[in-house]
């Protein structure tokens, strides 16, 4: 006699099943909301939309991108929005999908940490040559594989190390 699968639901590992604890650093903070946002494509939407908010707030002319080469044009310049959470149990962040064959002029790296936020720009230039001095990585396939698609992982620190600076709005 054959047993169905719901006699073996018990045997499964807890920690297969158990939900991961929440960031404690975002636990009732500011930004709680955007460590729980599941989506990274939702994420990434909202992280853009606080960005645009906060440049409009400052005083600069924000206009949406009219191709998906980039995100936002801000004093006319085409801008890469690259946002992200401190990574768990790190203190640093994880920026994905760089893509140096896209058309614009700068990336705007953006640190949800808890309570604030940290934007740091980097130029096109300065992007190609972190890809070729390899401080950013493939983000697909390997060292070897033709993907055109990079990572970086760092904080305000190691990004002013290789070529970032701070927003001085």
């Amino acid at each position: 006699m054959k047993k169905s699968i719901d006699s073996f639901l018990d045997s499964i590992p807890e920690e297969l099943i158990v939900a991961e604890l929440p960031d404690p650093r975002y636990i009732g903070a500011k930004f709680e909301h955007m460590k729980r946002i599941s989506s990274p494509k939702k994420k990434g939407t909202v992280m853009e939309k606080i960005v645009a908010h906060l440049a409009t707030a400052m005083g600069r002319k924000v206009v949406k991108a009219t191709s998906t080469d980039y995100d936002r044009s801000i004093d006319g310049l085409r801008t890469e929005i690259k946002g992200a959470t401190l990574g768990r149990g790190k203190n640093q962040f994880s920026f994905l999908q760089i893509r140096p064959d896209q058309h614009y002029h700068q990336i705007y790296f953006v640190m949800f940490h808890p309570n604030t936020i940290s934007i740091m720009v980097m130029d096109k230039a300065t992007v190609l040559t972190n890809i070729h001095k390899k401080f950013f990585k493939k983000q697909h396939g390997g060292k070897k594989a033709k993907s055109r698609t990079f990572l970086y992982t760092g904080n305000e620190e190691s990004l002013m190390k290789i070529g970032a600076y701070s927003i001085d709005w």
